[in-house]
């Protein structure tokens, strides 16, 4: 860092000047006191770069800092309880709530506005009568602090302590909203809702299932023995349904099933409806909760993700207002949403309602994972293009945590299941996967993939490394290409290799050298990259 000594030198810099140039120092205990008494005077520009140092400092700075607080002078005091105020969320020590509380009646307006929101962010419920008790004579920009505070920690005294609170200035009603928001989500938080898996639709329901990029087809051939799917994009595939949540999850390429809503626009003659009322309107309708409630029990709570990816901090409160403003029976709750509600932020077009499944009852063997193994919907898609035949041997020679045998054992019964790897903590967390799923015959084996091969396999399946967990140095295409040779030796007459390629073309290109017949499938989204599903076949 310009101006630093060098390496080993001593630093000619006091410990102020350090504070205030070094924006990662963090000052030693011995030179606390005399930062304090620094922070009280400094010059105003000179206040933040201090607190943060300080702050660095932990238990110890909020230590000096309450100690000192007695001696400074009306004048000083703020500096310091700004600096508690900062503190307080981290470094609460027992001694702190009772300074803030005495904080709280002093002379110097500024003090006590800090000390309100330090209580805030102690969120202390013994700190609720006292700021009720100061709530009603405070000037408003007081009040602004308190009401906030209470946000936090509010019960329902402080419920009806805003109800009667007379408020003209804007920013404290919005303030008094929310807070009246946040404090009625806490107290309805009783027994945690679930989702049900049992318990059918009021009526036919638009329901969208969505999956990885390049496998809606695959999801749509699931679908398609109990429904008529309709595929909406690579990642999408819309039903018409009135039955359960269960049902939908036999389909086990879907990364998640959720009910859409149709948002209605009101037109401009009887005036425009701003976003938020528009989605609320929807989200409120009695047929929508009429269906939100057959899938969960209790009173659903959700949280909002807009789908042009943006926070829309404003737009999320103003549609948890308008939401409480029209109907108790949906609350919106991002700690404990059990449903996520995906939203146009200009309120067009579909919301989205998606019920949490976690656990995921499809894949309740899930008991273990390594790093860069297969998402068990991936697993699930490259079982349907192997598909099932009688007397099955399968092998994944880069089993990572079984999902492909399991997933494949699923469609159909299987003579042998075999998984080898070089990673031993790959085939310990196979091995659980698999006795979870009640496929404890499965043998596996510690071994290089060019190195090992049951006996005359007929089905080779597997997810293989992308890059992730092999040297970063051009060996991954060596090692396709040298794996395609070696499963053209091993397979069964007729078998098959069933696998995702991220270099098709080099894969493919020694599969047809070899005489073997290829399947080129969809290039399935990854996470940042893509890979080609093939199907190679050994000739007969």
């Amino acid at each position: 860092m310009p101006g630093s000594p060098p390496k080993g030198a001593r630093d000619p810099r006091t410990e102020l000047e350090r504070c205030l140039e070094d924006a990662g120092y963090t000052p030693p205990n011995r030179a606390l006191d005399g930062l304090i008494t620094a922070l009280a005077s400094c010059a105003q520009e000179h206040v933040k770069p201090l607190e943060r140092a300080l702050a660095r400092a932990g238990q110890a700075a909020l230590s000096s800092a309450l100690a000192a607080l007695p001696a400074l002078s009306i004048h000083e005091r703020p500096r310091v309880l700004g600096l508690l105020m900062r503190m307080a969320g981290e470094s609460a020590g027992p001694e702190l709530y009772p300074a803030l509380i005495a904080a709280l009646q002093e002379a110097a307006p500024q003090s006590r506005k800090l000390a309100a929101r330090a209580l805030g962010k102690l969120a202390d419920a013994r700190a609720e009568p006292a700021l009720l008790a100061a709530l009603g004579g405070s000037p408003v920009v007081e009040q602004k602090s308190i009401v906030d505070a209470l946000s936090s920690l509010g019960s329902a005294a402080s419920l009806e302590a805003l109800s009667r609170l007379p408020a003209d200035d804007a920013d404290l009603q919005r303030r008094m909203s929310r807070a009246r928001l946040l404090i009625e989500r806490r107290l309805g938080r009783g027994a945690d809702s679930r989702v049900l898996l049992d318990r059918r639709l009021p009526r036919p329901w638009r329901v969208t299932l969505s999956c990885r990029t390049g496998l809606s087809e695959v999801l749509a051939s699931e679908l398609a023995s109990s429904w008529t799917p309709r595929v909406c994009g690579p990642d999408r595939v819309e039903v018409e349904h009135a039955g359960t949540l269960g049902e939908l999850l036999t389909a086990r390429t879907a990364l998640d099933v959720g009910l859409l809503i149709p948002l209605t626009h009101v037109s401009r003659d009887k005036g425009e409806m701003g976003a938020a009322e528009i989605i609320a309107d929807a989200l409120t309708r009695p047929d929508t909760l009429a269906a939100l409630a057959s899938w969960s029990d209790g009173t659903p709570r959700f949280r909002v993700t807009w789908t042009d990816a943006g926070h829309r901090r404003a737009l999320t409160w103003a549609l948890a207002r308008a939401v409480r403003e029209r109907s108790t029976a949906l609350v919106n709750d991002s700690e404990r949403a059990l449903w996520t509600l995906r939203a146009p932020a200009d309120a067009r077009g579909d919301l989205c309602l998606v019920p949490h499944l976690d656990p995921d009852p499809r894949f309740a063997y899930r008991r273990a994972d390594v790093p860069a193994a297969s998402h068990p919907t991936i697993a699930a898609a490259l079982a349907r293009f192997a598909g099932a035949q009688a007397d099955e041997v399968v092998w994944d020679p880069f089993v990572g945590s079984g999902l492909e045998l399991i997933e494949r054992a699923r469609l159909g019964a299987v003579r042998e299941l075999w998984g080898s790897d070089v990673d031993a903590r790959a085939l310990a967390a196979a091995r659980l996967n698999l006795d979870a799923a009640e496929l404890g015959f499965a043998q596996l084996v510690h071994a290089g993939a060019l190195e090992f091969a049951p006996p005359q396999p007929s089905l080779i399946i597997s997810n293989p490394p992308m890059g992730r967990r092999v040297a970063r140095d051009g060996s991954l295409a060596l090692l396709l290409e040298a794996f395609v040779r070696h499963a053209a030796q091993v397979l069964r007459p007729s078998g098959r290799l069933v696998w995702l390629s991220p270099l098709e073309r080099r894969t493919e290109r020694v599969a047809r050298e070899l005489g073997m017949h290829v399947l080129e499938g969809p290039s399935v989204d990854l996470g940042g990259f893509s890979a080609r599903v093939q199907v190679l076949t050994r000739r007969a």
